[in-house]
Formats: structure tokens, sequence, C-alpha cells
């Protein structure tokens, strides 16, 4: 049996660590936090909710996410697929997809590697249908789920051509970014780089303000030509993340309020549109098995693709 009290001791160290790491942050107040810090890093303005006619004139909003999911076990047996999809808020969705095993590469176990290739098949496929959308769609707005500088580290050349292609066409892109992974305003203010702005921003900012990133302190700008901004778009005290190509920095307020409009306000402050384009994109367990077991022969699936685990259950 656990040893539960080795693991109760384990997971308040964790709690006194975190609570030790970030105490002087946390127990600013609220002005002092924004003077001292924020201030240093961007600037904080106030967003306001759109009518219907100003919603009507953004046009065609466009929006994309990716899934990838996986069957069988350990490397090289396993098989995963990878689907995207371009979802205009009138119009035809364009869902593409892809699949993939190491079985058939040959390639060394290495799990560096396996997660990269991962993340490069998953931004390739979104690329294509982001690209494909503007060609079909032709949308005034192009709502990328996640941050858009992964584009350009996974697929430098598409994330150019989408960039290109967007500017020709008057498409604003915007990454809408849920799950904050950058250090931007600890960097700052030169604080531990390992502080990142998720935790230092919740419930920093008040429901219907955005701090806008200055380029100097904003890395995605240096490194892919992107403006940021944080956003707090609901009750949630979390915050969510824009990325903007710099050359529609003007837009960034416009698309900012938004977001801000297309949030219900008890979410997690991610637009609706987004939340239901995440949800048509998923790749579930039961859909994955059955189409491998549907177009795989039975030789084959059983051979490559079912685990040691999901043997015990057969």
């Amino acid at each position: 049996m656990s040893n539960l009290k080795d693991i109760e001791t384990e997971i308040k160290n964790i709690n006194t660590l975190l609570k030790n790491k970030y105490e002087e942050i946390f127990s600013m107040d609220m002005n002092r936090f924004r003077t001292e810090i924020l201030n240093k890093a961007g600037k904080i303005k106030t967003l306001k909710k759109l009518s219907s006619d100003e919603l009507l004139k953004f046009g065609l909003v466009v929006g994309v996410d990716g899934s990838t999911n996986r069957v069988g076990g350990a490397y090289p047996h396993y098989i995963e697929l990878f689907q995207a999809l371009a979802k205009p808020t009138v119009g035809e969705r364009i869902f593409l997809n892809e699949c993939y095993t190491p079985m058939i590469d040959g390639i060394i176990d290495n799990r560096e590697f396996e997660n990269k290739n991962r993340d490069k098949m998953l931004a390739d496929i979104e690329l294509k249908a982001a690209l494909k959308s503007i060609e079909q769609h032709r949308p005034k707005i192009l709502m990328m789920d996640g941050g858009l500088i992964r584009y350009k580290i996974n697929n430098s050349d598409g994330y150019n051509e989408l960039i290109e292609n967007a500017e020709k066409n008057d498409v604003i892109l915007v990454g809408v970014i849920k799950d904050l992974k950058t250090n931007i305003i600890s960097r700052s203010v030169n604080r531990a780089e390992n502080i990142y702005d998720r935790e230092i921003l919740y419930g920093r900012l008040l429901k219907g303000e955005i701090f806008e990133v200055f380029d100097a302190y904003n890395n995605k700008f240096q490194e892919g030509g992107l403006v940021s901004a944080f956003l707090r778009t609901s009750n949630s005290a979390m915050m969510v993340g824009l990325d903007l190509i710099e050359s529609q920095r003007e837009y960034l307020t416009d698309i900012a309020n938004l977001v801000y409009t297309l949030t219900p306000e008890n979410s997690r402050g991610v637009p609706l549109w987004l939340d239901i384009v995440d949800s048509e994109v998923k790749i579930t367990d039961a859909i994955i098995k059955a189409m491998l077991e549907e177009y795989l022969d039975r030789d084959i699936y059983e051979r490559f693709f079912i685990s040691e685990r999901d043997r015990r259950s057969l």
C-alpha cells in the first residue's frame, strides 16, 4: 500500500517552495504591483464590449485549431492522427487530416525527436488549414488557437507564407493564447526568468483590461515580428494572450475588443468561437480506435498497434 503520509509531506513541501518563490510578488498590493511591475513591461488600457453593429463591421471570422491523438504502445508501435479545422462564422468548415507512425520511418527511438516531430506535424496541418481558409473563405479575421510564434519555430516557410497571404488579402492574423508560457514581466524587472507571466498576472488585471507589452521586452517581437498583449476577458482571474503580426499592430485594440466581446463573462476567458472550434476538432480515443479497427487489417492492427495494457482488456 502507498505511504500516504510521505506523499502528504512531499505535497506540503511543494506548497512551501512555491510560496517562498513567489512571496515578494504575490504579497504586493494591486497598486504597488501595477506601478512597480506592470508599468515597466507595458501599458494598461480598458477594453469595451462591442455592439451588434460594431461586430458586423468586422466581417467574416475564421477560427483555426488542431488536434492530435495516438493509439498503441511505446515507440515505435503507435499510430498518431492529426486533424485541423478552419471554421468560419458563415460557410463550410475545412477539415484536414494526416496520419503518422514511426514504423514506416524506422527512426531511432528519441523522445525529443518524437515531441518535435509531433509539434511540427500539428503546426504544418494547422498552417495548411489557415492558408486554405484564406483562399476559400476570404475572411476578415483569421483567429488561430495558440501563439503565432510556434509556427515560425516549427515551420518557418509555412509561417512566412501565411503572413504573406494574410497581408496580401487584407486578413488580420491573430493568435489567441489560452495557457501563457512567457516570462516577459519577470525579465522586465530583472526577476528570475523561471517566474512566468501566467502566475504573475493571475488576478492582477481587472475584467475588461488589456496589458500591451512593450516590444523591447517581447522576445516574440525580436524573433518573429509579433506584437503581444495580455487580456482579462471574463470573471476568471486567469489571463489570455494575443499575438498580431507587426504590420497589423494598428488593429490590436480592435481585436482585443472583439475577443472581449466574444468571451462569455463566466467562462475561462477564451472566445466562444475558439472553444467551439476546439470541441469540433478533437480526435477522441473512441474515434481513432474505431477508424483503425475499420481500415487496418486485423493482423496489422494487433501486431503493431495494440499495447500490452490494451490486450489485458480484450
